[in-house]
């Protein structure tokens, strides 16, 4: 007797949805675009023509202008958030019309807001997916008060310098912004407002840490050969960047 034998595809929508939101961050990134197929800036140095922005269903795509992309709340001040950017990045895709079926699809797959996975779980299964090789670098605080990517591709000796200046520093006097409109209203916060304003004060303690170590990082204007690979060029950052392992 013959026996049949069927094989089917198992079909796991959180994880296809992350590789989704990867090649998302990819296309902001300029690894990859989406009007070419395949990978586009996989290498140092990129020309000018590989940065420039392209056109694709008759709007104009920017690729980000330093390979740098926040990983932070959906409140924070900055307009290339990774969570903001991938909500327009889904209406350039898809329409305008679907997005907020396409958004609540997303989170469906993901069981968790599109703000929560971006903040504590991307870089995970980044790093995950890579083999503990990854190729966006996460610059974080001790407790990810503050946190945002790097593409190593796209770094050179002052990235971390402009992480510094450009995005630490802007969150720090932001948060602090923040802290000041509480206190002067103190008298009139509720008891969740006033657990806000005690986890923002300790978040600007914890950014303020994290700057002094950063500060002395960025100084030493760190170059790297690609070809000695991910390990040996991570460990040349020291602690102001996640633990591999």
């Amino acid at each position: 007797m013959k026996t049949e034998r069927t094989e089917k595809i198992v079909w796991n929508d959180d994880v296809v949805m992350k590789q989704f939101i990867s090649y998302a961050v990819g296309t902001w990134m300029g690894r990859y675009r989406l009007d070419k197929p395949g990978l586009q800036i996989a290498h140092p140095n990129p020309t000018a023509e590989e940065l420039a922005p392209y056109q694709y269903k008759g709007k104009t795509i920017q690729i980000d202008d330093d390979g740098i992309i926040p990983l932070m709340s959906a409140n924070c001040a900055f307009p290339d958030n990774a969570a903001l950017q991938f909500k327009q990045w889904l209406a350039i895709v898809y329409g305008d019309a679907m997005q907020l079926d396409n958004l609540n699809f997303v989170e469906k797959c993901l069981k968790k807001s599109i703000d929560d996975y971006l903040v504590k779980d991307f870089w995970k299964d980044h790093k995950k997916m890579y083999q503990n090789r990854p190729i966006y670098w996460l610059f974080s605080s001790k407790k990810g008060a503050f946190q945002c990517i790097a593409y190593m591709h796209r770094m050179n000796p002052y990235t971390a310098e402009r992480i510094r200046t450009q995005y630490l520093l802007p969150h720090i006097e932001w948060l602090i912004q923040e802290q000041q409109k509480m206190q002067e209203d103190a008298a009139n916060l509720t008891p969740r407002q006033r657990k806000e304003l005690d986890n923002i004060t300790k978040q600007i303690a914890e950014c303020r840490e994290y700057h002094d170590r950063l500060h002395v990082v960025a100084d030493q204007q760190i170059d790297f050969d690609l070809d000695d690979g991910v390990v040996v060029n991570y460990a040349k950052f020291g602690d102001v960047l996640s633990k591999l392992k």
